[in-house]
C-alpha cells in the first residue's frame, strides 16, 4: 500500500512536467511567429554574400568551395 502513493505522485510529476514543457514550447512558438526584420533587408544581405563569394571564386576557382 505504501508504494501506491509514490506511484501516484510520480505520475503527477510527469504530468506537470509535460504541461510545463508544452507551455514553454507554445510560448516560444507564438513569441517567434513573425520576424521583425523586413524580408527585403535579408534578401539584400543574401545577395551581397553571394556576390562576394562569386568574386572570390572568379579570382581563385580552385578554392575548394
Amino acid at each position: 500500500m505504501a508504494g501506491e502513493g509514490a506511484d501516484v505522485s510520480y505520475w503527477n510529476l510527469i504530468f506537470i512536467g509535460a504541461m510545463v514543457l508544452l507551455a514553454v514550447i507554445l510560448f516560444a512558438f507564438f513569441k517567434n511567429k513573425k520576424s521583425k526584420i523586413d524580408p527585403e533587408i535579408t534578401e539584400e544581405g543574401t545577395r551581397q554574400v553571394y556576390e562576394e563569394e562569386d568574386r572570390i571564386h572568379q579570382r581563385d576557382p580552385g578554392s575548394g568551395l
